[in-house]
């Protein structure tokens, strides 16, 4: 009994040193822009893993109404497009200091337009789960 409780403790310490060992866990955040000066029930979360951004979702009244695929468009600032918009060089533009929301033409007559002002918050969260299609669910 006493050399199964201890290889029980001793493979128990093993795995605990091999996971403390490896590489540090990459952090997810959410990042929200909540419109505050008009359109107040219109906010945006964008997630990222690591570096990596990889869904947004757009909410009006706390339901969603648009997946997201953002990405990277300067220093303050997330390109957003929306999953299945027919207009495929239209996205929001999400800044973070100073916060605002923009649509945006990525056309040849490029052009963008301030949708409204918005508060920014960044939080580190957890997945819940993980879908068949590779979308993290949070």
């Amino acid at each position: 009994m006493k050399k199964i409780f201890l290889r029980a403790l001793l493979l128990a310490a093993a795995a605990l040193a091999a996971s403390a060992s490896g590489a540090p866990a990459r952090q997810r955040k959410a990042h929200t822009f909540r419109c505050t000066d008009r359109n107040t029930s219109l906010h945006f979360v964008v997630y990222e893993n690591g570096s990596t951004l990889e869904v947004g979702r757009m909410y009006v009244e706390d339901m969603q109404v648009g997946l997201l695929k953002p990405e990277h468009a300067g220093a303050n600032v997330f390109k957003a497009a929306v999953v299945g918009n027919a207009a495929a060089n239209v996205a929001f533009q999400l800044h973070k200091s100073p916060g605002r929301v923009m649509v945006a033409d990525y056309g040849p007559d490029a052009s963008r337009v301030e949708v409204c002002k918005a508060s920014y918050e960044s939080r580190i969260v957890l997945a819940r789960h993980h879908s068949t299609d590779g979308i993290y669910q949070w």
